[in-house]
């Protein structure tokens, strides 16, 4: 009887070895050599082969997709790492039949382990970016907006998940893969993807603002520069979190925005001036001077203080020389 036809796994933490004490890839590719090295393989025993390789895949891709799962454990981790060292035993026994005659070749070589490994990263990631901007279980209610909170939870999703793998499931990858970094791309691209479909849709001046903050300030310097993981992620292969046409139109609408703001409060500031010029109140005295507290960028930006200041001499009132005077002294420290 094959290795694996037979009886349960020794160890529940370590689903790859098989009944023999070997891992159960090595077993399965002495079974796939043996088979093989015939003049004329039997079907049957290549059909029974290839459902207990497909068995395997199965084991592997369920021990990658459990990554991320709340109740992860060092048996976990255990698994994972199985996986990685069974999928690089794959890797390997597929380069071994590269070079014979594809008649002699298995049907399932190549199998592709890493290719479908990385494959299965981004769908996971996908998933979770997609899972964490639905999530309404509480933590972001703070926040005003539908937005704010979605871009909040997506951006923990991702500063959490690169904390998981740089505590906990890099290790279980060897060097060479540099899954840090794999997974740095995969959640940036997810999260910019996000990002972009939610700019699509427009966004108001509040939440133009709030993304913003994270496209320039918490996402660079919060996550990517976070003491655990400063060091650990190529940032400049990374890019922006945004196109830089779509980062364009935001800033242009935040800019738009606050000049609109900016021109309110100088309009507001020169109204109460005014007020308080026809109100007929003497200027307050500061060191033997009349003294207006009417800001000198007041002034400087917003042509419309002359037309106030000249329709005011026009009028009779009887603090028009105070308030020329403390005028006066504005009009001075702007030149």
């Amino acid at each position: 009887d094959s290795p694996n036809k037979q009886g349960k796994y020794k160890d529940p933490t370590t689903p790859f070895m098989c009944n023999e004490g070997k891992d159960q890839t090595v077993c399965l590719s002495e079974r796939e050599e043996d088979l093989f090295s015939y003049d004329s393989v039997n079907e049957e025993e290549e059909d029974e082969l290839h459902k207990d390789f497909e068995a395997l895949q199965l084991k592997l891709w369920m021990a990658i997709n459990d990554t991320f799962t709340p109740s992860s454990s060092a048996g976990e981790l255990k698994v994972l790492r199985s996986a990685m060292v069974s999928i690089q035993q794959q890797e390997a026994q597929g380069r071994r039949w590269r070079d014979c005659q594809e008649e002699r070749v298995p049907r399932w070589r190549p199998q592709k382990c890493l290719s479908i490994h990385n494959i299965l990263l981004q769908n996971m990631v996908e998933g979770r970016i997609k899972e964490a901007a639905k999530d309404t279980s509480g933590g972001t209610d703070w926040l005003s907006s539908p937005v704010k909170r979605q871009v909040c939870r997506v951006g923990r999703c991702v500063k959490e998940d690169l904390l998981t793998v740089v505590r906990r499931v890099k290790n279980c990858y060897p060097p060479h893969m540099d899954i840090m970094n794999l997974y740095a791309g995969l959640y940036h691209q997810e999260f910019s993807a996000h990002l972009t479909q939610l700019t699509a849709a427009g966004l108001d001046d509040d939440d133009c603002s709030y993304l913003l903050s994270w496209v320039n300030q918490y996402y660079p310097h919060e996550i990517l520069e976070h003491t655990e993981l400063d060091g650990q992620i190529k940032v400049p292969c990374l890019g922006s979190l945004l196109p830089q046409n779509e980062l364009k139109l935001l800033e242009e609408q935040y800019l738009t925005h606050k000049e609109e703001k900016v021109k309110l409060w100088l309009n507001t500031a020169l109204k109460k001036e005014q007020e308080n010029w026809l109100s007929g109140r003497t200027p307050e005295i500061i060191d033997g001077y009349y003294f207006s507290c009417l800001a000198v960028d007041v002034i400087q930006v917003r042509l419309s203080y002359a037309k106030c200041v000249e329709e005011f001499v026009k009028g009779n009132h009887g603090n028009v020389r105070s308030v020329i005077k403390a005028q006066l002294v504005c009009e001075q420290q702007l030149r």
